[in-house]
């Protein structure tokens, strides 16, 4: 019953009363009054009951627009009414308007967030899908999260095991459990990506407590999978290139702390990376006289760094935890770390490559002051040739006159002098004319043992530390000689209180890396030949320029200067190499690195030096370029009994034969002008003529002659100067000698003999 009715009820009840107790007791002016006063109470009745009406019908509009509110559906407040009743329908009017925006603003509040929110009632049906949602996973609310087909695949972490719905974030939510941080992969429904999601879900409860629903809250971190394993794949990738590379890794704080040492750095330097980690790298493996240049260094490089630069590379002396010092090279880099700097450097051992450009340099500087000597010695050993030559001519015209006799021997004697001084400084440049064959390194130091034993004095002991083992090499005998001889004279006056001096013969095999460090030729097998003794050392400042012409640290008047040199040019053009080790105060050693024989050679034949000098009547093409020469050549040539054709070049020569002229020899001098050198002209000719015999002389090959100094048929080499006899002996040795038709020698008894004495020593007779 509504409010206007229970009214309407009451007043007619009330009136109905009061006419019949006024009919039983009242007079008739009573109740004439009590009538009128009904009907007025009546009419007042009824003017209350239509107000009360009135307002009935707002009330019952108000309550079903705030019913409508409760339920979600905001319905318009009545406009007209009582002014007793319009402000309160205006406040529930206002207030159904902010109740009504409340849930739009929820609404795009859960629209606009980025991850996925799903929320579902009680019954498991999705209510809430923003947009991220139902791109990702194709969700409309009205979907049945347990019974639903979906439009997308959930996996475990795994990315292949299939989860199970009553395991899904958003199930579990609904049994009431609370699910954080819940790994998985979603792919969508004709996609073959998978994104990673992390998942959390809570369950809904009203004021109750009674669960109602639940939310889930899924977040794509595919994005931050992705840039988490490409940083992982980029350390590791980093860890295997800072494992695997050929030089030391070493990391530093911007202080110098080291962060990082590599297992190289551990072989670089001594120090384990448990030894380094925290310490200070300065005081590791720089020394201590050069910490402070390298502060100033590292502090430097950080402010380029800042201004932009992108790295710095450098070369210093470490130390090693042993001790000793050796050469780096080092290429920095800097990354920006919060406020500081980390630095990254590799740093590589360059002590051999050091050395190899020293040898380098040195070698260079060797070559440039050999080219100047040997052009200095080849004019000097023509105007001698001439010297020595006509000095004995007229020493035999003088004979008889004692004072000019005795002027004529100063001058062949200063001649000699000349020829020496001009063969050393042809040794040390590397031209002078060898004659490399086989030889037997032991019999060599034998003899020259005995041969110093006098020399060296009582106070000095001399050992031949033999290789029973050792190669036969390819040398010019004589060469070798002189060098060992003039290295013992060396120790012999670096020992002037007594001592020992060693010479020791083995053998080696050198691969590129130590044939580089040695300044060998080339990698191989080679002889080795050392002289050591135990005197006063030699200063490691003047160490690099022992080799160098005329350096000495001998008195004026005590030594040349050129033996060490000599000996280096004959181990360089030999196709070997000298090394020096020594120690001042401790003694020193020199090591001659020789080329073995790879093949057995024809030992030069022995004559007698004092046989009477023979001539001969076969005719001779003579070819030398000097004028001065060619004339002097050819008078003695003449005087000795021979035909001379000559000829001023090879050019000159070949036209000659090829007029046909008749001749037994060609003597050829080696390097000339034209067209063609003396080894050349002598290949041109035996090609027609195999079984021409040729005969060499030279007094700077200049690389004429190949290694062997043979042009591959035993033909001989007269060195200049040399003297009337030297020619006479060389010349009927040529002349005589049998050839083969090839032009090569027959062997002869005297040629084998030295190889039948090898024999014997090597497999001696059994005696009985």
């Amino acid at each position: 019953m509504t409010l206007w009715s229970r009214l309407a009820f009451a007043m007619v009840f009330l009136v109905v009363g009061t006419i019949c107790a006024l009919a039983v007791f009242g007079d008739g002016f009573g109740r004439a009054t009590l009538v009128v006063g009904a009907i007025a109470i009546l009419l007042a009745l009824v003017l209350g009951a239509a107000i009360a009406g009135s307002l009935s019908r707002q009330l019952t509009r108000m309550t079903r627009a705030v019913e409508g509110l409760s339920r979600g559906k905001p319905v318009a407040m009545p406009a007209e009414g009582s002014r007793e009743m319009a402000p309160l329908s205006a406040a529930f009017a206002e207030l159904s308007d902010q109740l009504g925006a409340r849930p739009n603003l929820l609404e795009n509040t859960v629209e606009s967030i980025r991850d996925c929110v799903v929320v579902a009632d009680e019954n498991a049906v999705v209510v809430v899908a923003n947009g991220a949602a139902r791109h990702l996973l194709g969700l409309d609310r009205g979907f049945d999260s347990l019974t639903g087909v979906r439009k997308f695949a959930c996996f475990l972490v795994d990315g292949t095991t299939p989860l199970p719905i009553p395991d899904s974030p958003l199930a579990r939510a609904l049994r009431g459990e609370h699910v954080d941080d819940f790994e998985l992969m979603v792919q969508s429904e004709g996609s073959c990506a998978k994104a990673h999601i992390v998942a959390n879900a809570r369950p809904l409860r009203d004021e109750r407590g009674r669960l109602c629903g639940a939310v889930t809250v899924l977040r794509d971190v595919t994005e931050q999978k992705r840039a988490l394993q490409a940083l992982v794949d980029s350390e590791q990738m980093a860890q295997t290139i800072v494992s695997t590379a050929l030089d030391a890794f070493v990391q530093t704080d911007e202080n110098g702390f080291v962060l990082e040492w590599s297992p190289q750095a551990e072989a670089l330097t001594g120090w384990t990376r448990a030894e380094t980690v925290g310490v200070k790298l300065v005081e590791l493996v720089f020394p201590e006289h050069l910490r402070a240049a390298h502060r100033q260094r590292i502090a430097k490089f950080l402010r380029e760094t800042a201004g932009g630069a992108m790295g710095m590379r450098y070369e210093a002396p470490a130390l090693h935890r042993d001790g000793h010092e050796f050469f780096v090279e080092v290429s920095l880099t800097a990354l920006r770390r919060g406020d500081g700097y980390i630095i990254n450097a590799f740093v590589r051992d360059i002590t051999q490559r050091r050395i190899a450009e020293e040898r380098l340099i040195q070698a260079q500087k060797m070559d440039t002051v050999g080219q100047l000597t040997g052009g200095i010695a080849h004019d000097f050993n023509n105007m001698l040739t001439v010297i020595t030559g006509t000095i004995e001519i007229l020493a035999d015209g003088v004979k008889d006159v004692p004072h000019l006799a005795s002027i004529t021997k100063l001058i062949s004697d200063a001649a000699d002098r000349g020829a020496n001084l001009t063969a050393s400084l042809l040794a040390f440049a590397r031209k002078q004319p060898l004659q490399p064959a086989e030889i037997d390194v032991n019999d060599l130091v034998r003899e020259a043992v005995r041969l110093l034993a006098p020399t060296v004095g009582k106070d000095i002991e001399i050992e031949a530390a033999l290789s029973d083992e050792a190669w036969p090499a390819f040398v010019d005998r004589s060469q070798l000689s002189s060098a060992v001889v003039n290295l013992a004279i060396n120790a012999r006056d670096a020992m002037a209180d007594g001592g020992k001096l060693t010479i020791a013969t083995g053998n080696i095999t050198l691969g590129v890396p130590e044939a580089v460090a040695r300044g060998v030729e080339r990698a191989g097998d080679y002889v080795v030949v050392e002289v050591s003794d135990t005197g006063t050392g030699i200063p490691q400042l003047i160490l690099d320029k022992i080799f160098e012409p005329f350096f000495s640290t001998k008195e004026v008047g005590q030594g040349t200067g050129l033996g060490l040199s000599m000996v280096f040019g004959f181990a360089k053009q030999s196709g070997g190499s000298v090394d020096v080790r020594s120690e001042e105060g401790s003694g020193t050693t020199f090591t001659i690195y020789l080329p073995k024989a790879d093949t057995s050679a024809l030992q030069p034949s022995t004559h007698d030096e004092d046989s009477p000098v023979q001539g001969g009547s076969e005719t001779l093409l003579c070819v030398e370029d000097d004028r001065k020469i060619r004339d002097y050549v050819t008078m003695q040539l003449e005087s000795l009994g021979y035909k001379v054709i000559v000829a001023s070049n090879a050019d000159e020569a070949l036209a000659i034969v090829n007029r046909g002229a008749a001749f037994d020899l060609l003597f050829t001098d080696v390097v000339m002008p034209g067209s063609m050198n003396g080894r050349q002209l002598a290949e041109t000719l035996m090609a027609r003529r195999p079984s021409l015999r040729v005969l060499f002389t030279s007094g700077y090959s200049d690389g004429a002659l190949p290694l062997k100094n043979r042009a591959g048929h035993g033909i001989p080499l007269l060195t200049k100067p040399y003297r009337r006899a030297e020619l006479a002996r060389t010349l009927r040795r040529c002349l005589d000698i049998a050839v083969d038709p090839a032009g090569d020698p027959i062997p002869t008894p005297y040629s084998v003999q030295p190889e039948l004495e090898r024999f014997l020593r090597k497999y001696p007779p059994k005696e009985g």
